[in-house]
């Protein structure tokens, strides 16, 4: 088997605080090396079932430069850096542009690190995607963050989602929204700041049965596949950003704030909504 991982930062054991997700900012350093941790805990607890031969590690917080190849556990590769096609995805298809990553694409993703959504007051860091931007997205009618979202195109590429780390507001999103899955949550949320943390040893002890779990319940894996055309709903913070939306002859207004976006193709309709992140950014006024 191959593995895709995705590993994001806000939902690692310790995170709490927006600057600690933030390069240069006081307890960055700190937690990365936290997100390193669990990562190995992942990485060890997949290898040790004998069943996976590759494992591909996405970059997926901030510009995708936080993890340190060298820190890596042996026999994985890393895809770093920004800009490239599908975010924190770029790579699930078992490709990127035309160059081949592996033969045959991925058999499964773990999400690693991952948060709640956009809205959600007792969830650790909680947004999606871009959290000075989006204060609501729906993907069908449905809210979802970047867990659904993400595993959308996975579907998309016919990759099924295995397993999730995070707090607990993200594992029981994913629970609710993917069914059966494995997830480990080696954090409690009190608020968007606030969290009960597990013990280090416990959390990456949890970590690595976890991702053996995972690995032995192939079986259960299941491809999340929204209808066909998709529809995205997207509220945005502020008007201006809806004004700057509107731009692209894609986009429907709804309201002062909410705009929409269709597409047969549910790729192309993931990379509309990153376009407009980056559209509706410009946006933003840093004195009112």
């Amino acid at each position: 088997m191959k593995i895709y991982i995705s590993a994001d930062l806000e939902g690692v054991n310790g995170i709490m605080h927006s600057s600690q997700t933030q390069p240069g900012e006081p307890g960055y350093e700190r937690a990365v090396t936290l997100m390193h941790k669990e990562l190995s805990a992942v990485i060890d607890g997949i290898y040790s079932t004998g069943s996976v031969a590759e494992v591909f590690v996405a970059d997926a917080h901030w510009d995708a430069r936080n993890l340190r190849v060298e820190l890596l556990p042996k026999n994985v590769n890393l895809i770093s850096g920004w800009q490239r096609p599908f975010s924190m995805m770029s790579g699930v298809s078992g490709k990127i542009d035309s160059k081949q990553l592996v033969d045959k694409g991925f058999d499964g993703v773990f999400f690693l690190g991952y948060h709640a959504r956009a809205g959600v007051g007792c969830g650790v860091l909680s947004h999606t995607y871009r959290s000075q931007v989006f204060l609501d997205v729906k993907l069908n009618g449905v809210p979802v963050g970047e867990t659904g979202l993400n595993a959308a195109l996975a579907g998309y590429f016919g990759v099924p989602i295995a397993f999730l780390s995070g707090d607990d507001a993200a594992c029981n999103e994913a629970r609710n929204l993917l069914g059966s899955l494995t997830c480990v949550p080696v954090k409690k949320a009190l608020s968007r700041y606030s969290a009960v943390m597990m013990p280090e040893a416990e959390a990456l002890d949890a970590l690595r049965k976890g991702a053996i779990e995972a690995i032995d319940k192939r079986d259960y894996w299941s491809i999340f596949n929204p209808t066909r055309p998709s529809t995205l709903t997207l509220t945005m913070i502020d008007p201006a950003m809806a004004d700057a939306a509107e731009l692209l002859p894609e986009v429907k207004r709804l309201d002062d704030r909410v705009i929409e976006i269709s597409h047969e193709d549910y790729s192309v309709l993931f990379r509309l909504f990153l376009a407009l992140g980056v559209l509706a950014a410009s946006r933003k006024d840093l004195h009112f």
